[in-house]
């Protein structure tokens, strides 16, 4: 079946803290007509909607976190959106005197959610730390715990997180070098161990045995994909350069299969083209392949893979501005054409995607289109 795009009654906005800019905006229904209110935003505020994350519970409910400087500093907020409901009031998870950003959520098998982010300690943001919290079903947000503690002028950042059918949290985040942490069904955290990619921008997929996949970007002059796996209480793999390119090869995600397979995309910038790379259980990596000729300057894939091996990839492409777009590949391995998801008058950039039982792929963004940073939300029927 072909792709139906839906625009829901919600619009999610994102983006990172190194492109904020001071500007400010009428983000009323009625502006004189100089922005469009698009009613698929979320956030909805006077302060800038940065950085969202979203996931999806067994039973459909949206569950969306970012950074959001309405509080004053930069704060983790939480909203959820039911079957058919409105976004819910949002919430302030980290609740603290430093800036956080980077958060990232998770939901277990239970409907359990887990959020991580990075958080500023010191005033010279010397100390930045990876912090925690969980909120049970039903239950309110637990007391934020300092999962890294880095000594100063180390920094962690860009975590990611993930959790398997046995209800294991898992973490990785970037100090250095990755790191690692799995808190186990009894609430009990390892010790800090570091994953042998020795390089930014990780991300991290967890398949429901407890293996872990992370992916970062390392290397010299040129950046390359590198990537190094671990089953469930054995030890990293050595790692390994999937893209092996004489361009610089950024900003990959990875994801798995209920048969073992993994999937990991990326983007070269000056050759304008997105690649993917796949190794099944027992194999090998495959050639890397470019996917699709962009238009304009691909960066920040992400990826997620449906119960019959369809693939999903959304990306941020600048041509004039820049674009979320989306691509499937269908059980034949043909990709569709590629949609502009975001449609907006204004910048759309990083997006966040889950995919649930029934097929539709959720999309959160930040888009720039009111005049200010703000948390933008749709989805595509994909079957």
């Amino acid at each position: 079946m072909g792709i139906k795009f839906i625009k829901s009654v919600e619009l999610l906005m994102f983006f990172v803290l190194v492109f904020l800019v001071s500007c400010s905006c009428d983000k009323s229904p009625t502006d004189g007509g100089n922005n469009h209110y698009d009613q698929r935003n979320v956030s909805r505020n006077e302060g800038k909607s940065l950085a969202p994350s979203l996931t999806v519970d067994d039973i459909g409910n949206v569950h969306l976190v970012w950074a959001d400087s309405t509080p004053g500093n930069y704060e983790i907020l939480y909203s959820m959106k039911g079957l058919g409901g409105d976004w819910s009031e949002p919430v302030n998870i980290s609740n603290t005197s430093g800036n956080s950003s980077c958060s990232r959520i998770a939901v277990d098998p239970s409907s359990n959610l887990h959020v991580v982010w990075a958080e500023v300690l010191s005033i010279d943001s010397s100390i930045v730390d990876i912090f925690y919290s969980m909120k049970t079903l039903g239950g309110s947000w637990s007391t934020a715990i300092n999962l890294s503690n880095t000594s100063p002028y180390h920094g962690a950042d860009l975590p990611d997180i993930g959790v398997d059918a046995s209800g294991n949290v898992h973490v990785v985040w970037w100090e250095l070098t990755a790191m690692y942490r799995i808190k186990d069904a009894n609430d009990i955290w390892s010790p800090v161990e570091s994953v042998p990619v020795y390089g930014c921008n990780l991300a991290m997929a967890v398949e429901g045995n407890g293996t872990v996949h992370v992916v970062a970007e390392a290397g010299g002059y040129l950046q390359d994909i590198w990537y190094s796996m671990k089953s469930l209480c054995a030890s990293w793999t050595e790692p390994v350069n999937i893209s092996e390119s004489s361009y610089y090869s950024w900003c990959a995600d990875v994801a798995t299969d209920d048969e073992g397979s993994v999937y990991v995309v990326w983007t070269e910038e000056q050759k304008g083209m997105v690649y993917l790379s796949v190794k099944s259980l027992l194999g090998s990596w495959t050639k890397s392949d470019s996917i699709a000729n962009t238009r304009g300057r691909p960066w920040v894939s992400h990826l997620v893979v449906g119960s019959d091996k369809s693939l999903h990839l959304v990306w941020s492409e600048r041509v004039s501005l820049s674009e979320i777009r989306y691509l499937k590949r269908d059980t034949d391995g043909v990709w569709s054409d590629v949609i502009n998801v975001s449609e907006t008058s204004r910048n759309s950039l990083c997006a966040s995607i889950a995919l649930d039982a029934s097929g539709n792929l959720h999309i959160a963004w930040q888009d720039k289109t009111p005049g200010n940073w703000d948390i933008f939300y749709t989805i595509i029927q994909t079957r």
